[in-house]
């Protein structure tokens, strides 16, 4: 588990440095104040890149790029599949059952507070916390972060679980607190699932579709 750690500390080092400020900033600032400063700055720029960019956490795109596995190898779509249901299962069960009390920043300042909206999006009033799209985000490309062995790779997929959560913020489909959570439970997933998986010798793993194709004719 070591060497694992060590492999991929260009995603985790300024991941936890990422958790370090997150912590001061939930714990120094209400979440109301600190979802009305990312509130503040918007354009229309930023408006279409963050559209499309919370997508990068969407069911629909971590399903296609985990059944894309299948054709390289079928360790990694165990390794992704795997990481991305569990991950899913947990942000679910905590969302609608454990803190389904806790409303999305459309409801939570209704009658309060005008928030900027981005046009033509349609924001959610509950089950806020954690946010589901950036933790599937970050299951999936740290599982691709740990698959693949050049360190600017692994920041790049850091890069997009970023963009995703902050995608989220931007939309005001969720709080702060909401996208470090479900960052939390994204990397914590895929890693044990990556510890385990790839200690399982088994031959099968090693195969995928293409060679069995190959293989059939």
């Amino acid at each position: 588990m070591k060497v694992l750690f060590k492999k991929n500390l260009s995603f985790l080092l300024p991941y936890f440095l990422f958790l370090l400020i997150g912590a001061v900033i939930i714990f120094v600032n209400s979440k109301a104040e600190t979802h009305l400063a990312f509130n503040s700055f918007h354009n229309s720029f930023l408006d279409v890149i963050n559209t499309y960019t919370t997508y990068l956490g969407d069911g629909v795109t971590a399903a296609l790029l985990i059944l894309m596995m299948l054709g390289v190898k079928y360790r990694y779509f165990v390794i992704l599949g795997v990481s991305n249901v569990v991950s899913a299962l947990i942000a679910q069960v905590l969302k609608h059952f454990v803190f389904n009390d806790i409303v999305r920043p459309k409801k939570f300042f209704e009658g309060i507070q005008d928030l900027y909206f981005v046009p033509g999006i349609e924001n959610h009033m509950f089950n806020s916390f954690p946010s589901g799209h950036t933790t599937c985000a970050f299951s999936l490309y740290f599982s691709f972060a740990l698959l693949v062995e050049k360190k600017m790779y692994k920041f790049l997929f850091l890069l997009l679980g970023f963009f995703t959560a902050y995608s989220r913020i931007y939309l005001s489909q969720h709080f702060f607190e909401d996208v470090y959570a479900g960052s939390i439970i994204g990397v914590t997933t895929s890693f044990f699932v990556f510890y385990f998986v790839q200690r399982k010798e088994r031959p099968l793993l090693e195969n995928s579709l293409v060679n069995f194709f190959r293989n059939e004719r």
